[in-house]
């Protein structure tokens, strides 16, 4: 009888210790899903987040399993590097019910654009033909300054990427054929701004 009961007491605390591993087990999936598509040991300078390693050949596996996660086209830093944010400059989370005005001057590469994407990181379900703008669609300013729009509705004028359909989205700067200096040292890029205008029915929507 004693060992019928210690046999019954070892299940039940088989029970809570089986949960609690399964628990631990989709935290850690949670917890790495989480690093790949965010990224991990990168840098952030002004909102702007980007790692030297993507598209080398020694780029780490978290990195690695990062690129194959969000899709993105992961060439080596010779040829374009990559920046990544999801907040305007005040830190608030970027949305599709509001309007963005994105500014900046001259860029170190020969081409550089910026992309809308999604809550689910691919391109938003929308018919607007306008996901990026680029270096040939602004018009800079006699100091070299320009700006475009990203909001749910087309401008009056401008360039400009639609967010519509995008719900909580990132921005995406790549530059392409960056200088030497901008390879080895992030924080000596110029990064756009983005500014939140305004949300809701003067966003248009």
């Amino acid at each position: 009888m004693a060992r019928g009961r210690h046999k019954r007491r070892a299940g039940a605390r088989r029970g809570p210790l089986l949960l609690a591993i399964g628990l631990g087990v989709v935290a850690g999936l949670g917890s790495a899903w989480w690093v790949m598509k965010h990224g991990s040991g990168g840098e952030v300078h002004a909102h702007w987040a980007g790692n030297r390693v993507t598209g080398a050949t020694d780029a780490d596996p978290w990195t690695r399993a990062q690129v194959a996660l969000t899709g993105l086209l992961a060439l080596n830093r010779s040829q374009a590097i990559y920046f990544r944010r999801d907040v305007d400059d005040s830190g608030a989370r970027l949305r599709a019910d509001c309007r963005y005005r994105v500014s900046g001057g001259a860029l170190p590469g020969r081409w550089w654009s910026v992309t809308v994407y999604a809550a689910d990181d691919y391109l938003p379900l929308n018919d607007d033909d306008a996901l990026s703008f680029d270096a040939t669609e602004v018009r800079p300013d006699a100091k070299g300054r320009w700006s475009a729009t990203v909001s749910p509705a087309k401008p009056g004028e401008g360039a400009w990427a639609s967010s519509r359909n995008a719900g909580n989205f990132d921005l995406t700067l790549r530059i392409y054929n960056p200088s030497l200096k901008a390879q080895g040292d992030f924080a000596s890029i110029p990064f756009p701004k983005v500014e939140r205008i305004d949300c809701g029915k003067g966003a248009g929507t």
